[in-house]
């Protein structure tokens, strides 16, 4: 076990967890929406498979411009997916007219616009000819057969489906869905709906918090009853969430406490603790192990750490579970304003993030305080994006620092 360890330690050790998801299943096209591919997708033939047509026009041999002088015989229509094959004479300057998504003409290499003819009955003159190929689709122009097309561990999303659906997939591959069991401790904690008849009582945020986090992030959360401080109670659930879930996540009871039971707890099984406490503001007080060959977090009881640590920690292994690769969005922005802190911790500290003119930037507009308690700092008002700002000391306006994005 290591214990106070540093951020980056700790997400050396995350990164080398071997952890794989539990298997596979077959979904219909529509409920892969939001799963994770477990296969690769490849072409199964060249899409087009014949040149087409990409807008209304009329096609012609760019052998017979010379002899036509601009003037061509429309022998007819070809309309999109007609079913005969459509072949151009070369006796003479001919035309077919040709819509838009119909098959290329045999023979024929040029589509002409409508906006660049005139059409008499039969008589086609064409005032301007594109070159050879213009306005046409090649076979193979969308992509080859063969082609990997989506890659295993892609979340699915509707772009997805509508290239799945294209290359007739009615059935999808995907990686199962981890169940994530979420625990909630504290003699003061209340489940929503309850009256609060004790000003000293608070809401259980961090639950529903991290149900939505779960889902957010390709699990299937599994919210336990919420615990009071009693040992033998939350080491009885905290055992058969490890039973029933392929990961477990505690909030509240990892700090030092008399009532921190959970801090406790991994005491006792310490041999399999990871890592305890990571030099960080805020969650410093956070657990990683691997209990009964799962892996646990125990998290902080306050909202702003149990969030943070969940962003930085749970999801890098939540991802593998899911089939993902993890990957963090951190982006370099310049300070609009100095930036002070009284703690020599490194600080995760939420921050707005504006788009202006290209340009990247933040602000901490709407921010009370950087107190752990606080989860509105993450719900601005304006409905801006939210990052983490990464602070390692006192920092001046002008000076770039690290940012890291969070879900939109």
């Amino acid at each position: 076990m290591e214990e106070k360890i540093t951020y980056a330690r700790a997400k050396e050790i995350l990164q080398n967890q071997k952890i794989s998801p539990k298997g596979l299943e077959r979904v219909f096209l529509y409920e892969s929406l939001g799963r994770v591919l477990a296969k690769d997708i490849f072409a199964s033939e060249d899409m087009p498979e014949v040149a087409l047509s990409n807008m209304d026009g009329y096609a012609i041999s760019s052998t017979m411009i010379e002899l036509s002088k601009g003037i061509f015989t429309i022998l007819g229509e070809n309309p999109a997916g007609n079913e005969k094959k459509v072949e151009l004479p070369l006796t003479q300057p001919y035309a077919i007219k040709t819509l838009t998504g119909a098959a290329i003409p045999h023979n024929a290499d040029i589509l002409v616009p409508f906006e660049n003819v005139n059409v008499d009955g039969e008589c086609l003159r064409v005032n301007e000819f594109p070159k050879i190929g213009e306005f046409i689709r090649k076979v193979g122009d969308n992509y080859k057969k063969g082609e990997k097309l989506l890659s295993q561990g892609v979340r699915l999303n509707a772009n997805h489906i509508g290239l799945l659906a294209s290359l007739n997939q009615i059935f999808i591959e995907v990686f199962e869905k981890p169940k994530v069991g979420i625990l909630v401790s504290g003699n003061e904690i209340l489940e929503i709906g309850e009256s609060k008849n004790n000003p000293h009582c608070f809401y259980n945020a961090n639950g529903h918090l991290l149900y939505a986090k779960v889902k957010e992030n390709g699990g299937m959360p599994k919210l336990y009853p919420i615990l009071k401080d009693e040992k033998f109670s939350i080491q009885s659930c905290l055992k058969d969430a490890l039973e029933e879930c392929d990961l477990v996540i505690s909030t509240g009871g990892a700090s030092v406490g008399d009532y921190d039971f959970i801090q406790a707890i991994s005491k006792e099984w310490s041999e399999k603790i990871v890592f305890r406490g990571v030099r960080i503001k805020p969650g410093q007080h956070i657990i990683y192990a691997n209990f009964l060959q799962k892996p646990f977090f125990g998290l902080p009881g306050f909202p702003n750490s149990t969030l943070v640590t969940f962003e930085l920690f749970v999801k890098a292994i939540l991802t593998k579970l899911c089939g993902m690769p993890f990957k963090e969005e951190i982006v370099e922005v310049t300070l609009q304003e100095d930036l002070q802190k009284g703690d020599k911790r490194l600080e995760f500290r939420v921050c707005n993030i504006r788009h202006t003119r290209g340009k990247i930037f933040i602000d901490f507009e709407g921010k009370k305080s950087f107190q752990s308690a606080i989860l509105n700092n993450f719900c601005p008002l304006d409905n801006a994006r939210v990052g983490l700002a990464i602070l390692e000391g006192n920092k001046l306006k002008g000076e770039r620092i690290p940012v890291i994005l969070l879900n939109s």
